[in-house]
C-alpha cells in the first residue's frame, strides 16, 4: 500500500468515526426533542444512516478492512427511502 492509499485509509476511518460520533449525539438530540423538533431529528438520524451505509461501502471497496465503528441497521421507513 502506497502513502497516498494509507492517507486514503486514514480519512476514510476518520470519517467513519466521525459519522459515528454525530449520530450518537444526534440520537440523543432526538430522544430529547418533542413536536416537529422530534420529526426533524429523526429525519437528520436517517440521513447521518445512510452517510455511514456508505462510508462502510467506501471503505469495503477500498480494502481499509473491517469498518470502523460502524453497525450496519435497518434505515426507519422515510422519504428518503428511494435515496438508498
Amino acid at each position: 500500500m502506497d502513502t497516498e492509499d494509507q492517507m486514503r485509509a486514514v480519512h476514510i476511518e476518520q470519517l467513519a468515526k466521525l459519522l459515528a460520533l454525530v449520530q450518537d449525539v444526534a440520537h440523543k438530540l432526538a430522544n430529547e426533542s418533542h413536536g416537529r423538533a422530534y420529526d426533524q431529528a429523526r429525519e437528520l438520524n436517517e440521513i447521518l444512516h445512510l452517510a455511514r451505509v456508505q462510508i462502510s461501502t467506501i471503505q469495503d471497496e477500498a480494502g481499509s478492512g473491517a469498518p470502523i465503528g460502524v453497525e450496519r441497521r435497518r434505515a426507519p421507513r422515510s422519504r428518503f427511502a428511494d435515496l438508498s
